[in-house]
């Protein structure tokens, strides 16, 4: 026997239930059939549709604001479309477990107010049912796509028997598909007591929607409208988008977490980057999530110069083997001094074979340019995602590299992943990059002679030094390191052994004398550090590391 029921789901007017339910006792009574009182008589017709009104409230949280047509506003608010269905999983006579799918909602099936708090949240769904037991479980599942394609007829009515989570695994990072396909909310009721169907349900939304929106590692720059591939994992379930390139922030719909480990891994379709965050994260059910990360790009990202704005890129005197390509085009070996003409979003990597670039620098162009990915490339172009030592040999591996570049204002996405270095192997790197305000992290542990002499030397709109992990300095490693870094106010140095000789000669020399305020000096307490240039600079905070 096959039942045709009608649903009103319903955000408020709670008010109306008494009069709904006293209609739903007299009409199930004869619908039901699981009940004693079904009967057939000649005298009237055999009953097979009734009409149903249930009333549901359905949510999401966030700022209320005018309804659009899809299921979610932007603020993140729940709302019914036209389109929709919802499915119904139910056990019939037979003890089977049944799925049943309500046919699409039209315009006038939904509720329109003038009031943002009810529009658009009442909506009749129809749908129709074959022998339902109502002394069973019964459960609703809204949007109906997010419920498994077949229900096998031995599951049990729960997540694990009726929802497809899967559908989360892909999506597209877009609102209107996120609203109409996979904003889980369920409603469950063990059984249909006295031949009611449940009235007052309340849909409650499953899953939290998080908006992200990308940027460079300094934070500075927002990358979201270039990135074609997200995939954010909390160490169980990875959610992936791919979209094509367009404006964020990008919708993400996640199963809710509790201190979870998240990891983020994105591109553009050349540039790879990845992220832990920081901390472990929570995120509830029914919420929605306005979320900003800041991405470093992965090892496998080669050395790549991005232009903020039109002009030119110059490479002086490259080395043998050297090559670049823009844009991932093809690449082409450079042999004298290159010019390279660029838009602004222009993307020029570089790639090499050698273990030595003293004298060649990329310096003297036009364009605006930020600097990211992996220095190894122009060491190994095909292995540098996994190459991270130099080696006693590559002495002045990529001594000047940058030298007076006047144009570069931002490094900090630049990965120097080698933890063992070689001599001089960065000296001079920033030498006069008077533009640069944003430093690459520094990860090495293991230091060679001048390796990082005069790296920084005359980065005059440096305000924030690199951390130096190393707790033992080699001869002249920092020698001269932030010379005439006149805006300097804060530097972190783990070292606990500077006995070696110039190792921190006139390192700080002319540091933050430019600067609104006094630096921080933040090193471990059992350090004994010289006042002055050598050491930590007359007037400034002196801070415990530990």
């Amino acid at each position: 026997m096959k039942k045709t029921m009608k649903m009103s789901m319903k955000k408020t007017m709670k008010n109306m239930l008494s009069m709904a339910a006293a209609v739903l006792t007299a009409t199930i009574m004869t619908a039901c059939a699981g009940s004693d009182e079904l009967t057939d008589t000649p005298q009237q017709p055999e009953n097979t549709s009734k009409t149903i009104t249930l009333t549901t409230t359905v949510g999401l949280g966030g700022a209320n604001g005018a309804a659009t047509t899809r299921a979610l506003t932007a603020g993140g608010v729940k709302t019914f479309a036209a389109g929709e269905r919802m499915a119904l999983v139910y056990k019939n006579t037979s003890g089977q477990t049944v799925k049943a799918v309500s046919e699409a909602l039209k315009a006038e099936d939904i509720t329109t107010t003038d009031d943002p708090l009810t529009d658009k949240k009442n909506a009749t769904f129809t749908v129709t049912m074959t022998d339902p037991d109502c002394n069973a479980r019964i459960r609703y599942i809204y949007p109906a796509a997010m419920a498994k394609e077949t229900v096998a007829t031995d599951a049990s009515i729960d997540d694990a028997g009726t929802v497809d989570f899967t559908k989360l695994n892909a999506q597209d990072g877009t609102m209107g598909s996120l609203g109409s396909a996979l904003d889980l909310c369920t409603y469950d009721a063990a059984n249909w007591t006295s031949g009611e169907l449940p009235v007052g349900a309340t849909l409650a939304n499953q899953l939290a929607v998080l908006a992200v929106t990308v940027k460079d590692a300094g934070g500075a720059y927002d990358i979201t409208s270039g990135i074609t591939g997200l995939t954010v994992s909390d160490g169980t379930n990875s959610y992936t988008v791919t979209r094509p390139a367009a404006a964020g922030p990008i919708y993400v719909a996640i199963r809710p977490t509790a201190n979870a480990d998240i990891t983020v891994t994105a591109n553009d379709g050349l540039i790879h980057y990845e992220k832990t965050l920081a901390d472990k994260k929570t995120y509830e059910a029914s919420n929605f999530y306005n979320v900003g990360w800041r991405m470093m790009p992965t090892k496998k990202t080669p050395l790549t110069m991005e232009a903020l704005t039109d002009g030119t890129i110059v490479v002086n005197n490259p080395r043998s083997g050297m090559q670049y390509s823009v844009n991932g085009g093809d690449k082409t070996t450079m042999s004298e001094t290159t010019t390279i003409d660029v838009s602004a979003g222009d993307k020029v990597q570089f790639y090499g074979i050698i273990t030595s670039y003293i004298g060649t620098t990329i310096a003297g162009g036009s364009a605006e340019v930020k600097v990211y990915g992996n220095i190894m490339s122009l060491l190994n172009e095909t292995g540098f995602a996994t190459k991270t030592t130099l080696y006693a040999t590559d002495t002045y591996t990529f001594a000047n590299l940058f030298y007076e570049n006047t144009t570069l204002t931002d490094a900090s996405g630049l990965l120097l992943p080698a933890t063992t270095l070689a001599d001089f192997c960065y000296q001079g790197m920033f030498d006069g990059c008077t533009s640069l305000t944003a430093a690459p992290a520094l990860p090495a542990t293991t230091l060679a002679r001048y390796c990082y002499q005069s790296m920084f030397y005359g980065c005059s709109s440096l305000e924030t030094a690199p951390a130096l992990p190393a707790e033992t300095l080699p001869p002249s490693c920092y020698r001269q390191m932030f010379y005439n870094c006149t805006k300097l106010i804060a530097v972190t140095c783990l070292a606990t052994d500077i006995r070696a000789s110039g190792c921190t000669a006139n390192w700080l020399y002319n540091a933050g004398t430019a600067a609104m305020r006094k630096g921080t000096f933040t090193t471990p307490a059992s350090t004994v550090w010289p006042n002055g240039i050598n050491g930590i600079p007359d007037g400034w905070t002196r801070v415990d590391a530990h």
